[in-house]
């Protein structure tokens, strides 16, 4: 018999080995990072040394000055107070890794989906492969009696050989099945990225 058993448990870790979902990781992570580069915009940059040398009065002077001002002095940049252009491009980025967001969770919507009905598949095909087996049973019986009724020479050799005719096409049909079987499990496995051992996610660098 062909084992394509399914396991009691199917967790997130399978799905996540599906190259497809990887990948959407991937995209989901790299749209993180661009919020965080854009909310690193809102930070002041400067160069504390840039101020090295300078003495007392100069530096009274200097601090005194607006804060738009301060954006036209050497080594020192104030964008909190460029807020609107600055807003605009963390508020786009937000709704661009949102989205990406929306579409790797879809994504694994659909990958659970394709699991779903790949193993509803797969388990129909067992159910149907016991009640082939028990036909297959109830045949060889009916040939086992018929054999040993020729052997008692109540029946023909005839009745005796046609009698064995239903177990070929039953075990026909089982070996059909089982074939289906496999390669409805080669698609089960397919769905979940391969297998039904969990491996370690790979991880973008």
């Amino acid at each position: 018999q062909v084992q394509t058993g399914i396991p009691a448990t199917l967790s997130y870790e399978l799905l996540a080995r599906r190259p497809d979902l990887q990948a959407m990781r991937w995209y989901v992570q790299a749209s993180l990072d661009q919020v965080d580069s854009a909310r690193a915009l809102f930070y002041p940059s400067f160069d504390i040394k840039a101020f090295f040398g300078l003495d007392a009065i100069h530096l009274d002077t200097l601090f005194k000055k607006t804060s738009r001002q301060f954006n036209f002095i050497p080594g020192l940049k104030l964008p909190l107070f460029d807020g609107g252009r600055l807003n605009a491009n963390l508020e786009g980025t937000r709704a661009a890794s949102n989205m990406m967001i929306e579409r790797y969770n879809q994504s694994v919507l659909n990958a659970v989906r394709d699991v779903a009905v790949n193993g509803t598949r797969l388990q129909t095909l067992n159910d149907e492969r016991e009640m082939q087996a028990e036909r297959v049973e109830a045949t060889r019986f009916t040939q086992r009696a018929a054999e040993a009724a020729y052997q008692r020479g109540l029946t023909s050799r005839l009745q005796a050989t046609e009698a064995r005719l239903p177990v070929l096409a039953e075990e026909m049909s089982l070996l059909m099945l089982d074939s289906r079987r496999v390669i409805q499990s080669i698609q089960l496995m397919k769905s979940l990225g391969g297998g039904y051992q969990a491996a370690p996610v790979v991880e973008k660098k």
